[in-house]
């Protein structure tokens, strides 16, 4: 079926053309600005993933000035004590003081209490699943009794 328009995409259309001279000063113009505006800036422009870099380098450099004026230095291994040696990462440090004599016994009182708590709402929980289970044997039996006629004798 042939078409009922004619597209061709290499026309321009008419409002936008603009002389040569013009497009030319335009184009001066902008390239004018771009070098004032290069000369303007100070020292070399390296993007932003150098200056992040850059920032890093001056917060390191803070860190150790810091260090240096509490008489810590940024360089110095620790060195292994009693405390964490052989240890895994993560772990809890020993206690230097031991625990008060109820301590132990406070701490499986409320491991009991919880233990409890846990069971009683595992029996709850149990009974209502069950109950779930008989509520649509229960409804059938209900809807069973509606339908079925009533005996006159």
């Amino acid at each position: 079926m042939p078409r009922t328009y004619r597209f061709d995409h290499f026309t321009v259309p008419k409002n936008s053309a603009q002389s040569r001279s013009q497009r030319r000063r335009d184009k001066q113009h902008l390239a004018e600005t771009r070098s004032v505006d290069r000369q303007r800036d100070e020292g070399i422009h390296h993007g932003r993933s150098h200056a992040e870099t850059e920032e890093l380098l001056q917060v390191k450099a803070m860190n150790a000035q810091l260090e240096a004026l509490a008489g810590m230095s940024a360089n110095v291994p620790v060195k292994p004590s009693a405390t964490n040696r052989g240890q895994p990462i993560g772990a809890l440090p020993v206690p230097e003081e031991p625990l008060p004599r109820g301590a132990l016994r406070d701490v499986l009182e409320e491991a009991r209490r919880q233990l409890g708590a846990l069971q009683a709402g595992l029996r709850d929980a149990s009974r209502a699943v069950g109950r779930l289970f008989l509520l649509p044997g229960e409804a059938a039996r209900l809807a069973v009794q509606r339908l079925r006629p009533v005996h006159q004798g």
